[in-house]
């Protein structure tokens, strides 16, 4: 299994928990089985993992080789059931509705529980690079929107999570290249951002308060890349 310091992070947030896992149908995946599938590295790190897609065919597939994944839009899904976390890996930013998504999640949890959520970083260096040369940048055609460390965590609190904490993190070799660059600049060039919150049982709509902006001081530092 490939061991990007995306999966170990993620294997670290969820070991031992029950999981559910919001847009878990990787279609090369499916198709090839192939080994570095996120669902089932987490699969194999928890107590219980429910996967969920809209993907419906694959899902099929899926759950003929024994995987758990339910067929639903994660932004109104009621699955009758809570869990200890939620990972969302690269999907916030396909939605339609990313607030809403969030607050569905925030019900899915069980008090203290956790969300993941991963996204790429409009900032990285490279898609700035695409501007310059191109005139545009290069986007996923099925993306919606940017998410950089302050909205990432203001939608979460708007959201009703607390506790809320973005973390830059990269696999790219030239990133840590600028390990020169102070923290707090340095974070913004990252390849992707994840971040943790926790669910607030106090009302829903939440928002307001300062957010933690994790710079690479963090456990998943550069010392510990792949």
């Amino acid at each position: 299994m490939i061991d990007t310091l995306r999966f170990r992070i993620i294997g670290e947030l969820v070991a031992g928990k029950s999981v559910l896992d919001v847009g878990c149908v990787d279609h090369r995946a499916v198709r090839a089985n192939r080994p570095e599938w996120l669902h089932a590295f987490v699969q194999e790190r928890v107590r219980r993992v429910v996967g969920l897609d809209v993907a419906e065919d694959e899902a099929e597939i899926l759950n003929a080789r024994g995987f758990d994944i339910r067929v639903g839009d994660a932004e109104t899904i009621d699955l009758q059931e809570t869990f200890d976390c939620v990972v969302g890996g690269e999907i916030i930013e396909h939605l339609e509705n990313p607030g809403r998504f969030l607050r569905n999640m925030h019900r899915h949890l069980r008090p203290g529980g956790t969300i993941v959520l991963t996204t790429p970083n409009p900032f990285y260096p490279l898609r700035q690079l695409e501007i310059l040369l191109r005139g545009r940048a290069k986007v996923h055609p099925e993306h919606t929107g940017w998410f950089c460390p302050q909205t990432l965590a203001y939608v979460l609190q708007r959201a009703g999570f607390e506790h809320v904490q973005v973390i830059p993190f990269s696999n790219s070799e030239a990133f840590f290249k600028l390990g020169r660059l102070p923290g707090q600049i340095r974070s913004w060039y990252s390849t992707n951002l994840l971040a943790t919150a926790r669910r607030s049982d106090r009302q829903e709509s939440g928002g307001g308060g300062p957010f933690t902006h994790s710079s690479y001081t963090t456990p998943w530092d550069a010392t510990r890349r792949p």
